[in-house]
């Protein structure tokens, strides 16, 4: 074995750390330790032992590195890799795979190359043998050895594919010399980076083991969180820390997620495309109590939850999905990507902080997007243990830093016990030099003595005198310095000799930190002329360590914000540390407490804590200022002063003066945006959407809502303190912030129209109320859309699939997983069975689309398909209880090619005309060419068929049941239009074999009988052929000199032909004698023609100005015929008149709604919302009440009566019953009398039909309904004399009254 450079062997010896008396208890390394060893070596030889446990299948177990020689062992996919290179060519020893190392059990390895053979033995049994290249050559490590990882070091066969290694170690000798037994770091020699002393408890952590941060410089590094698009992560956590960053994973092109408490609370970050989407939470989680954390982001929108307390928002529009890169950091970041999060400026990575604000507390079941991530996944952890031992408001640890187990390990370094702690040359040298720690107060100085640094030689032997031993100071101390009372030279060269240590001129000063160790380098050398030892040749470090005794300090109170304190007139102000700040480094935050000096005025307010709100206080302590629980109560508008004090139970601070003004105050609704709720769900309302401020600040002052008008379609609801939500009519701003108010949708039906919902509002604020606001509320309502109703296409009895491809549905509006997006089987098929696996479905079974995909719904038809023919069921979509329209599904049986072949390409006939049917439209035949007969056996409902010539097998000519192959070949068959406004029509045949097949050759009876369903479409080409017809014809009203909005409740046409859009009509009018009309959005334009669909949406406005009567002329046409009419226009005084009042029949005890049909109003008045006519009850009813929504405000609208929302409850009291009502309608109001007719159950009597008659209709013509021809009769008792008159059909018919009566064919063979 040979050397390079001049140091002894010794030296060497001592590099490695091969001496010391403490035996070989392991080292724990966490992903990115290492110990490295800074020597030059050339080996002719090389050994290798050492022992591991570990559960991580890769890592970097030893390297010893030259330029290009090397030797490396590896852990590689759980089993071990030795690549060895002298110069001549890389060899490569790997174990067997079944030999996994990664089982968390000590496995020994020992690595031989002698000559030029190389050996790996694993647990003593496994080996593994090669040959190397060329010979064994010298081994050059120019760049040292290094164990568990590389430091750091560039080269190129580290290809950086190996990890650093993670778990323990124990027993590493290299070349005969043990390297762990010390772990203690020597500038210039060794390097020990994050390493523990003995096996660390986590390494064997359980997968359901909490993890423990107790440091500032706390982090785990696990493997990335694999996010594209969507990301979930839940977790527990217990902490008192009031800023620190939870989690941050990295994306691309700069994205990022993070978690971080701010303040005590949670702040989820979402960065995209350089912008940062952040949501907070209301819930405090820095209070020492286990919380339930859940972040969930997607495309759209952010969500945080809190102990299922849940806040959203939404996220911007993005191109392209989040994707992550890269590691996730949980509990802190490492220093290196610590400066690359700074520019983020998150609140808990300040851009002074090294690597942001580590947590400390407690973190447990870590899931990330359902996988969970424990200690045994982690790739690099810092400053954490296995395992909560967590008290109430208290964050201390058992477990020490890495750092302290150090310190712990190597500190003191002089003590009783010689064998313990000596320096690193103390077994080599130890008759040299003793090291004692030097004591020193916080703040204070010490001086350093001989009996600190002695010299345990005798310095008459070397010839060396006392003066010319020099101690060069390599290092100064950290937090402190030393004062030299030497000559200006030795200063400069920051020197001193023994002789100073023993006249006193060495001085240790402390800063005053309150760090408890301190320690500085140094070396010795002597400046005699004659030869000396080593040790005094100033090549050796030594480390002199300082042990700081603590001092407590007295607390420093401050106020940060200034010593006037602005409280709001008659309300409270919450102190918090912002405005009253104590320090004592020494002393534990929450051991501080204040207290209240002198008699300040109570009569102007005082301290109160809200768990005993309205009594004065005198002290309280710093948890409750930080928690929030210390106001001030101003009273009256005197001004005042607030004397305080803080102790840490020994010490008392200075005392501040803390003055108090009253100021006056208003407030106003700072934020009032809408929110965003899908229909059957629920969304927080956050601070973000309402918030009331006083005097542009957040009030301390209670704001309480009052609901006014409820919101349509949904509740507003609050959390109470057992966590149940319930409907609720007022809440406050506080659980507001709290996430304790949220709308939940509560309406279940299929909504076609996008409408929105809100609630109105007022605030009340001590005594002052805002005017009535409305809070809006966007509603994403569910829509569904079929995508594929594919017919499932049969040709044997096999059972046959139902998947994707043939039924495949979605939702719009509202997102909908497919396992809940549910089909429900209305009417089940009849010539086969439906399955759901193995299960029969029948009617009301429901499968969902999930079933589908998966392939778990089959079709199992009852025979073999004879015919071409059909099945099918009916089914409906259900999702978050909102159901779709009726839909039908086909099942096509096709009949093999032995079965009948079918020509049926459908006819196409124009309106009121007849179409000849051929072969080419319609015909069978079988492969042998046997005659069909048809028979119809469901007729067409808008035509007939019919044969033009007599047939003897046929009969009539018109309306035909049957007819045969001779009869299309002879183009005898005809189908005749009815001239209906009809489409589409349609006829059904059963087409047989007859008995004889081609040429009159007599069939053979054993032949198989064929028969086949055909369904024959009929498509109809209508014409314009009717002119259009009035169908409202009422006289418009309106107020004298005013204006009113035109609708088809005044004026309206029909076009009976079925393929015109009666919207697209067009008016011309002539001149009007009172009047004009005009756009609705442009009043000074003119209108002289106009569309149906412009009256429809409300665009057409009528303007009086002449005589109170007159009529003007219009003219309609569809674009060939035309009409006229007259419109005629009567203006009056504003009112508001009774259209009907029929009074109520109600059974005695019983309800009965009252409505539109027995009360309702009209007017002349434009823009009179149904909202806007009340009805305020004058005179209740004597035997019963009038109820609105189940209680009795007293007032409604029509709007509720044409709801059905008004009810009449019966005392079951009384024979009749009247209430009186009086009608507001804008500024106009009438009186109403409502009679109200009780019957009992055995006074009940049916309507009976006294006569009815045919009645005859032109089509498309009105026809006067009269008694003569129809009249309903109530049976012979006598009407009650107070009974309420019922506009019943008999009114109707008495009056003349036209009716306008549109039959439908299917109606017709009904009637």
């Amino acid at each position: 074995m040979g050397w390079l450079g001049a140091r002894p062997r010794v030296l060497f010896a001592a590099c490695l750390g091969l001496f010391g008396a403490r035996g070989a208890l392991g080292a724990s390394f966490y992903g990115e330790s290492y110990v490295g060893l800074d020597i030059i070596e050339v080996s002719s030889e090389l050994s290798l032992q050492l022992k591991f446990q570990t559960s991580k299948p890769q890592g970097l177990l030893f390297l010893a590195a030259g330029e290009n020689d090397y030797c490396i062992t590896e852990l590689l996919s759980g089993n071990l890799q030795v690549r060895v290179n002298l110069g001549t060519g890389e060899q490569v020893l790997l174990s067997e795979k079944r030999l996994r190392v990664d089982d968390l059990v000590w496995h020994l390895v020992e690595l031989y190359c002698f000559k030029d053979n190389i050996s790996l033995v694993i647990d003593k049994h496994y080996e593994m043998t090669g040959q190397i290249t060329g010979g064994m050559h010298n081994l050059h490590c120019q760049h040292g050895i290094y164990i568990a990882g590389h430091g750091g070091l560039d080269v190129p066969y580290l290809d950086g594919e190996s990890p650093d290694f993670r778990g323990c170690m124990e027993d590493v000798v290299f070349n005969q010399r043990e390297i762990l037994t010390s772990l203690r770091s020597y500038p210039g020699f060794k390097k020990v980076y994050e390493v523990s002393l003995g096996c660390n408890d986590e390494c064997f952590a359980a997968e359901e083991e909490a993890i423990n941060f107790f440091s500032s410089r706390s982090c785990v590094t696990f493997p990335e969180w694999r996010v594209q698009g969507d990301g979930l992560f839940e977790f527990a956590l217990q902490t008192g820390t009031q800023q620190a960053l939870l989690l941050f994973q990295s994306g691309r092109e700069g994205d990022f997620v993070a978690l971080e408490i701010v303040k005590g609370l949670l702040k989820a970050h979402v960065g995209r495309n350089k912008s940062n989407t952040t949501l907070s939470s209301f819930r405090l989680v820095s209070d020492n109590q286990w919380h339930v954390i859940q972040r969930r982001f997607a495309e759209r929108y952010l969500d945080l939850m809190v102990d299922e307390q849940g806040v959203r928002t939404s996220l911007p529009l993005q191109s392209k999905p989040f994707v992550s890169e890269g590691p996730l950091f949980v509990g802190g970041l490492d220093s290196r990507k610590g400066e690359e999060v700074k520019r983020l400026e998150l609140a808990s990575v300040p851009r002074k902080s090294a690597q942001g604000i580590s947590f400390k507390g407690c973190l447990r079941g870590l899931e990330a997007n359902s996988e969970k991530k424990a200690l045994k996944d982690a790739l690099i952890s810092k400053d954490i243990s296995a395992g909560c031992k967590m008290k109430s408001g208290d964050n201390k640890n058992p477990s020490v830093t890495t750092t302290e187990k150090l310190l712990q390990a190597e500190v003191p370094l002089s003590t009783a016990d010689p064998e313990v702690g000596k320096p690193i040359l103390q077994e080599a040298i130890s008759y040299f030099l003793v090291l004692n720690n030097l004591k020193v107060q916080e703040g204070g100085q010490a001086v350093l003595e001989q009996r600190h640094m002695k010299v345990d030689v005798e310095l008459k032997d070397l010839g060396v005198h006392q003066s010319q031993i020099r101690f060069k100071i390599k290092e100064m101390p950290t937090h402190g310095f030393l004062r030299l009372d030497v000559s200006p030279k030795q200063e400069m060269e920051k020197a001193f000799t023994l002789l100073d240590l023993g006249q006193g001129k060495v001085w240790y000063v402390h800063d005053g930190s309150e760090e408890p160790r301190d320690y500085f380098t140094f070396s010795v050398s002597s400046n005699s002329k004659k030869e000396v030892l080593l040790h005094l040749q100033g090549h050796v470090s030594y480390v002199f360590n300082i042990i700081v005794i603590p001092v407590n300090d007295p607390p420093n109170l401050k106020l940060p914000q200034g010593d006037l304190l602005l409280v709001f007139e008659n309300s409270k102000k919450r102190l918090t540390p912002n405005i009253i700040h104590v320090s004592d480094p020494g002393t534990d935050s929450l051991s501080l407490s204040f207290s209240v000096l002198g008699n300040f005025n109570s009569d102007a307010g005082f301290l109160e804590n809200t768990s005993d709100p309205g009594r004065a206080i005198n002290g309280f302590t710093y948890g409750d200022l930080r928690d929030g629980n210390i106001l001030y109560v101003r009273r009256g508008h005197q001004n005042s002063r607030i004397l305080l004090r803080a102790s840490d139970g020994e010490l008392v601070s200075n005392t501040v003066v803390l003055r108090v003004m009253a100021v006056p105050w208003d407030f106003a609704v700072a934020n009032r945006t809408s929110v965003v709720v899908r229909q059957g769900g629920t969304v927080l309302i956050t601070q973000s959407n309402l918030l009331v401020e006083v005097n542009g600040e957040g009030p301390e002052v209670d704001t309480r809502y009052a609901i006014t008008h409820p919101p349509r379609y949904g509740q507003i609801q609050w959390q109470g303190s057992s966590g149940e939500w319930k409907q609720t009519s007022t809440f406050s701003q506080r659980s507001v912030d709290w996430g304790q108010v949220r709308y939940c949708s509560t309406f279940k039906e299929l909504q076609l129209e996008n409408v929105t919902d809100h609630f109105k509002f007022k605030v009340n604020i001590e005594g002052k109320s805002s005017e009535e606001l409305m809070f809006p509320v966007m509603v994403q309502w569910l829509k569904f859309t079929l995508l594929k109703n594919v017919p499932l296409e049969i040709s044997k009895i096999n059972r046959h699939v139902l998947n994707s491809d043939h039924l495949q549905a979605v939702t719009e509006g509202v997102e909908v997983a497919e396992r809940e997006l549910h089909f429900k089987l209305l009417t089940p098929p009849k010539k086969g069975k439906l399955l759901l696996g193995t299960k029969f479905l029948k009617t009301n079974s429901v499968f969902s689309q999930q079933n589908v995909t998966d392939s778990k719904i089959s079709y199992e038809p009852q025979g073999r398909p004879r015919e071409h023919s059909q099945d099918t069921f009916r089914f409906l979509m259900v999702a978050e209880h909102v159901k779709s329209k009726d839909y039908t599904f086909r099942i096509n049986f096709k009949a093999d090619k032995r079965g009948i072949i079918v020509m049926n390409r459908g006819l196409f006939v124009k309106e009121g005309e007849e179409k000849l049917i051929t072969k080419l439209e319609l015909f069978a035949q079988t492969s042998d060419n046997q005659t069909f007969q048809y028979k119809i056996t469901k007729s067409p409902q808008h035509g007939k068929l019919k044969l033009t010539r007599s047939s003897d097998s046929l009969g009539s000519h018109d309306s035909i049941t049957t007819f045969t192959d001779q009869d299309s070949l002879g183009e005898r068959l005809m189908y005749v239009h009815n001239d209906s406004e009809t489409q589409c029509d349609e006829f059904l045949l059963m087409a047989s074999t007859a008995g004889l097949g081609q040429e009159g050759v007599v069939r053979d009876f054993d032949t198989e009988h064929l028969s086949t369903e055909i369904k024959v479409t009929v498509s109809v080409e209508l014409k314009n052929d009717e002119k259009p017809v009035r169908v409202v014809d009422k006289v418009f009203h309106i107020v004298r000199n005013g204006q009113r909005l035109l609708t088809l409740a005044n004026l309206c046409y029909r076009d009976p032909d079925a393929d015109f859009d009666d919207g697209q009509l067009l008016y011309t009018r002539r001149g009007i004698p009172n009047g004009d009309l005009v756009q609705a959005s442009n009043p000074t334009q003119k209108l002289y023609q106009l569309r149906q669909e412009d009256v429809r949406e409300g665009r057409v406005l009528f303007r009086h100005q002449g005589a109170d009567s007159a009529r003007f002329v219009l003219f309609v046409t569809d674009g060939v015929h035309y009409t006229s009419s007259l419109l005629e226009v009567s203006v009056s005084d504003p009112y508001g008149r009774i259209a009907n009042n029929t009074g109520l029949l109600v059974q005695r005890g019983k309800d009965s709604s009252l409505t539109t049909t027995n009360l309702s109003v009209t007017t002349n008045q434009d823009d009179t919302a149904d909202h806007e006519i009340k009805f305020h009850i004058l005179r209740p009813p004597k035997h019963g009440r009038v109820l609105v929504n189940s209680s009795g405000p007293g007032s409604f609208s029509l709007h509720d009566l044409k709801q059905g929302h008004v009810i009449y409850r019966h005392d079951g009291s009384g024979s009749f019953d009247v209430f009186n009502l009086t009608v507001k309608v804008k500024d106009t109001y009438l009186e109403v009398g409502v009679s109200v007719q009780v019957d009992s159950e055995s006074h009940q009597h049916h309507t009976q039909i006294l006569h009815s008659k045919t009645l005859v209709v032109e089509e498309g013509k009105p026809v006067k309904l009269s008694r003569g021809s129809l009249q309903v009769g109530s049976g012979p008792s006598a009407r009650h004399p107070h009974s309420p008159r019922t506009a019943g059909a008999n009114d109707l018919l008495a009056s003349g009254r036209y009716f306008c009566v549109d039959f439908s064919p299917g109606i017709w063979n009904d009637f």
